[in-house]
């Protein structure tokens, strides 16, 4: 199989390129100053977990807002406290301050050390606080500085320790299963709360505080027990050891963790400083919700918050979860999943049935950390969910090179994945093996022979016939995988739609999830590049991402990341804005009925194919490819270090829209093949002479060879265009100076007048207050959304050069009457907010949610400066509208 594609690569040019002293690439990345641009900043206290600030180590966590009565909470989260193997609320710390009025506040979250700051304001109290959770030991720590008034004081609030999905469904629990209540306690200076759980085990909070030097140190902990009955003495040991240290050891030993963590890495940067900024946040959010000794990144990290899915999903969550890790060179980040694996193998093989033990392993769709969940049932018919993951484990071995890993962990599992599987092949009239009816992950319909189980058995037999010659295992089991791939039946298709979902069963409503596509995308088992694939390819892109109704966010990330695939520049960027406007939140969290961390991390390795693809079609295959599918409107671009399939560290320079220079470095001694976007010649630096073979792939595509040895560098660039030294430079492009620090409080554009000086407030350019609005689309143009909560509102900020008066319309959608809309304006003046109008319509029906018409609301006077324009409920009641717009007329 390996040697297929060589066979199709016509040579046409071999030179020989050398320089007796290598060309220096100069790093000029200031990671610090580069970070803080991304930070996270809010001009006020964020009011939601979806808007906070949140912190982590991989194990511990916490997300800090204002809630209700709280000035300001921490919500204790410790990835995993489980119950039953459901996730769990465990409780919050709240600041007090002295005083009745009004508390104001002001935060940042720094990237660079991990370390969320803020002020506490009011007319009795000025506090400043620090605060993050130690990058290594198990504790949080929070620093007061009360400058002004009595000291902050903390207080514990438990929250009933109720599984998850139980709590959510409103669940009745059973008195034989119900947990006991906390007790509380004081050992010493340190104060508790535990925890029992009536299954065993639980957990202990601890805390404990300091004042020195004027401040106030506070530091807690959150210990787990799976079983028996939790034992509070680590936990106090824990707080009171950092106490014992200090702020200057703790944030010390904290800082100098991330600060060598982020420089590790890889590195990119681009024209677009709000997708640049959300990228860095998701790296972040990676490191600080998982590492390789701690556990696997489910749905919420160590961020717990109020959810229905409260533990690990297999039917594509986890997946992408891990997907951004890969390119981005923080393969120490996937370890969390394929040591979770390793571990759970033996539960593995018992999830399936016990005849088939011997060779087979599975699961089902959701499992704890133990990953115990059997395929029986209408569960066990998403057969493929093992054998999609084991594709990143695929991927972890594919970056990093590591061949022991592959050979005595990775295989042998996909052997038992792939066993599984041809258990249920059976023969049909036409001589192909096919699979029996089965779940397309999320589609209501069941088919025979779905895509994605075809596209994961396909896969999956390719890469152990693969694995087989490469690491001359000579298994007995090769010859029944080659006959069952010759065999097995080829993909559904329809030709007018393109995949379908199985025999039989097209794509024939809205559907979130690409699961009949996973032949295109991760698994690349078709050819995008192909003449021959690709039209069928464009058809099913079309189809699916076109089918409005029941799209959401990840349905974005995977369609850029085929466009992108597809070479589709623009379309794959314009995909991602939608997204990102759309879909994720104030502080790049994405909620459906509960967290979904999986899609904004989907996100980050979308926007990583716009700049550095690497797959091929031959399972060892290598195809480098710098900036594939960057717009023409992104005319600078850097990447550095980051990885390609093949474990090669990728660097390239992309100016006033042409790359300068490409700089690989081979970590595994793999073919290195390369399509540079190089002017040709391509000419060589380095340590001694590469040779360099100018070639076409079998697609007529350019494609560069060089005879790169392990642990070597070679900088390639245009020999009509060779650089000086001091050209040779790695350094972030110049950023969108209105798009700085785009998260926290979201920086959205203010609303600028057309040339009749009338406003348009649409959805792109709101700011979203809740959990549930959603920027949907309807007719092909946006509205806001599922407005089922009367706590809910909308606003946009309005740049009004000169004052006026303005007739007020609103442009919605809604099935019935009744019900008051309020639109209030505020003017904004030094930090001031005065209120200078307030209208209010009653609801009118407009026979359909999809039926949009304008109505009147009245005239209002607008004064030069920023003004505020808020819609809310005006009674009390949930507005139950689709709103299109809100236009200002100017009389």
């Amino acid at each position: 199989m390996k040697n297929t594609f060589q066979k199709l690569i016509w040579v046409f040019l071999v030179t020989t390129c050398s320089s007796a002293v290598a060309e220096t690439v100069t790093d000029r990345i200031d990671w610090s100053a580069f970070l803080s641009r991304h930070d996270l900043v809010w001009e006020s206290l964020p009011k939601a977990w979806h808007e906070a600030a949140f912190i982590g180590n991989g194990l511990v966590g916490a997300t800090i807002y204002s809630e209700g009565e709280n000035v300001l909470q921490w919500d204790v989260g410790r990835s995993d406290v489980t119950d039953r193997g459901s996730r769990l609320a465990i409780g919050r710390f709240a600041v007090v301050c002295d005083g009745s009025s009004p508390v104001t506040g002001k935060m940042r979250l720094d990237l660079w050390n991990a370390e969320a700051t803020g002020v506490l304001k009011s007319a009795a109290t000025d506090i400043a606080w620090r605060s993050f959770i130690h990058a290594e030991r198990p504790v949080a720590v929070i620093e007061f500085d009360s400058r002004k008034g009595a000291p902050a004081r903390m207080v514990y609030q438990p929250l009933p320790a109720i599984p998850a999905r139980d709590e959510f469904k409103k669940n009745v629990i059973p008195p034989d299963k119900m947990n006991p209540q906390p007790q509380m306690g004081k050992t010493g200076e340190v104060d508790w709360c535990v925890q029992s759980f009536k299954a065993g085990g639980g957990y202990i909070v601890a805390w404990g505080e300091i004042a020195r030097n004027g401040k106030q140190l506070f530091v807690w902990t959150v210990d787990y027990a799976a079983t028996g009955t939790p034992n509070a003495e680590r936990a106090i040991s824990s707080v009171k050891a950092a106490i014992a240290d200090g702020m200057e050891v703790l944030a010390g030993s904290h800082r100098a963790w991330w600060n060598a963590f982020w420089p590790r890495g890889g590195f990119f940067s681009i024209p677009d400083t709000r997708m640049e900024s959300f990228y860095w946040i998701q790296i972040y959010k990676m490191a600080a919700g998982t590492r390789p000794d701690r556990p696997a990144l489910d749905l919420m990290g160590p961020w717990f918050r109020r959810t229905p899915w409260p533990m690990i999903w297999w039917n594509l969550n986890i997946q992408l979860t891990y997907w951004p890790v890969y390119t981005a060179n923080r393969l120490e980040l996937g370890e969390s999943l394929i040591n979770m694996l390793d571990a759970g193998t033996s539960n593995l093989i018992n999830n399936v049935p016990a005849d088939w033990r011997n060779d087979s392993a599975a699961i089902g769709r959701v499992s704890s950390y133990d990953c115990r969940g059997g395929v029986g049932g209408k569960d066990g018919e998403e057969r493929g969910n093992l054998t999609w993951t084991l594709h990143n484990y695929w991927l972890h071995y594919r970056y990093s090179g590591d061949e022991v890993m592959l050979k005595n962990r990775l295989v042998p599992l996909l052997k038992c994945a792939i066993g599984y599987y041809l258990h249920l092949l059976k023969p049909g009239p036409d001589g192909k093996l096919h699979l029996p009816i089965s779940l397309s992950p999320e589609y209501s319909k069941k088919a025979p022979d779905t895509n994605y189980d075809l596209s994961l058995l396909r896969w999956g037999l390719q890469t152990l016939l693969a694995c087989n010659e490469r690491l001359s295992l000579n298994d007995p089991l090769a010859s029944k995988w080659r006959e069952t791939l010759e065999k097995l039946v080829p993909y559904p298709v329809d030709p007018a739609t393109g995949y379908m979902i199985g025999a039989g069963q097209p794509l024939a409503e809205s559907h979130r999830h690409f699961s009949h596509l996973l032949m295109v995308y991760p698994l690349h088992m078709v050819d995008p590049e192909s003449s021959s694939d690709r039209p069928l390819i464009e058809k099913s892109l079309e189809h699916w991402i076109g089918f409005a109704g029941a799209l959401q966010g990840y349905s974005f990330t995977g369609a850029s990341a085929i466009s992108s695939w597809l070479g589709r520049s623009g379309a794959n960027v314009k995909l991602m804005d939608e997204f990102l406007y759309r879909y994720v939140k104030a502080n790049t969290m994405y909620l459906e009925a509960g967290p979904v961390i999986e899609t904004p991390l989907a996100g980050a390795a979308a926007l990583q194919e716009v700049l550095l693809q690497s797959w091929a079609m031959e399972p060892f295959g290598t195809c480098i490819r710098i900036f594939p599918s960057v717009p023409d409107a992104w005319k600078d671009v850097t990447i550095h270090r980051l990885l390609a399939e093949g474990a090669f560290e990728v660097s390239a320079v992309r100016r006033d829209g042409v790359t300068r220079f490409v700089m690989i470095r081979s970590l595994a001694g793999n073919v290195c093949k390369v399509r540079t976007g190089l002017e040709e010649p391509v000419i060589t630096s380095g340590t001694r002479a590469f040779t360099v073979l100018a070639e076409k792939d079998r697609n007529g595509l350019p494609l560069t060879t060089v005879d790169l040895k392990k642990g070597e560098t070679v900088v390639l660039m245009s020999g009509k265009n060779r650089l000086k030294p001091d050209e040779l430079l790695i350094e972030p492009v110049t950023p969108q100076a209105d798009r700085l620090n785009y998260y926290g409080s979201r920086k959205v554009p203010p609303v600028r007048p057309d040339t009749k000086g009338c406003f348009e407030a649409v959805p792109k350019s709101a700011s979203l207050h809740g959990s549930l609005l959603l920027i949907e689309r309807k007719g092909g143009q946006d509205n806001v959304g599922r407005w089922t909560d009367a706590k809910e509102y909308l606003s946009w900020t309005l740049a009004v050069p000169d004052g006026g008066k303005y007739s007020v319309i609103a442009v919605y959608a809604a099935t019935g009457g009744g019900g008051k809309i309020a639109l209030e304006l505020v003017k904004k003046n030094e930090g001031r907010a005065e209120r200078i109008g307030l209208l209010e319509m009653e609801k009118q029906g407009t026979g359909g949610w999809d039926k949009f018409q304008e109505h009147s609301i009245g005239e209002i006077d607008l004064p030069a400066g920023a003004v505020v324009l808020s819609v809310r409920s005006a009674d009390g009641k949930p507005p139950m509208l689709n709103l299109r717009a809100i236009r200002l007329v100017r009389k």
